[in-house]
């Protein structure tokens, strides 16, 4: 009786400490990490952002939808949602040619669309300078800075390496047609100064080329201008 008294309490011991071994593995235990599933599935519930937008047709018909995306100045197409695009199922994405649009309102910034020579240019373009009088818009269009060739079994391929912003600038004297900005010095020089004639102290400024007056001084200029006849307002 005592033997199996003694043999009963090393297997409960041998019991104990099989216990306490196995609670401290689970203790230990790093947390769980985040699968490819779970990222995935955070993913899809992740909230859409999107802004309400109203267009108005050259039809003269005003369309109201949404973007999730836009630029200040948009190209070819505008891709809109006729209904909030966080519904489900969420509703399917339209593509709006510019050359039907006036003009974009979306989130205070009313984007109008540009012509030249009574043409449409495909493009839709923020007035940099809203206030009364003249109107500058501008947009920008991405330029590689260098290529390199790459040998190919006939001849070579030449590939972009870098790239910077070349930006470009149409203007609207008061009472007057969108132009387009040129970049030479002295044409710009003719144009402008043309255009600002009836504030000579600018239009001097502009024809000597002085500095802070050329080209890429643009939107300060014009807003000088409108400045000049609404006392800064």
């Amino acid at each position: 009786m005592k033997e199996f008294l003694q043999k009963t309490s090393r297997l409960l011991a041998a019991g104990l400490l099989t216990a306490g071994s196995v609670t401290a593995v689970h203790a230990q235990r790093p947390a769980r990490v985040a699968t490819r599933v779970d990222s995935l599935r955070a993913a899809r519930n992740a909230p859409i952002t999107y802004s309400p937008v109203v267009f108005t047709m050259v039809s003269g018909k005003q369309v109201r939808g949404y973007v999730t995306s836009y630029d200040l100045f948009m190209h070819d197409k505008v891709e809109c949602y006729e209904q909030p695009p966080n519904q489900l199922p969420p509703p399917p994405m339209k593509e709006m040619a510019v050359e039907r649009i006036k003009t974009m309102v979306v989130e205070g910034h009313t984007l109008d669309a540009l012509t030249k020579n009574g043409k449409p240019l495909g493009m839709l373009a923020e007035n940099m300078t809203p206030a009364a009088g003249a109107k500058i818009y501008g947009y920008s269009i991405t330029k590689a800075n260098m290529y390199i060739p790459i040998p190919l079994l006939v001849g070579a391929a030449f590939i972009p390496v870098g790239s910077h912003d070349k930006y470009f600038w149409y203007v609207q004297p008061a009472g007057g047609i969108i132009q387009e900005v040129p970049r030479s010095d002295k044409a710009f020089a003719t144009l402008m100064a043309t255009a600002f004639a009836d504030y000579p102290e600018l239009a001097a400024r502009v024809r000597q080329q002085a500095p802070n007056a050329g080209y890429k001084n643009m939107p300060q200029l014009v807003w000088d201008y409108n400045a000049h006849f609404t006392g800064g307002k």
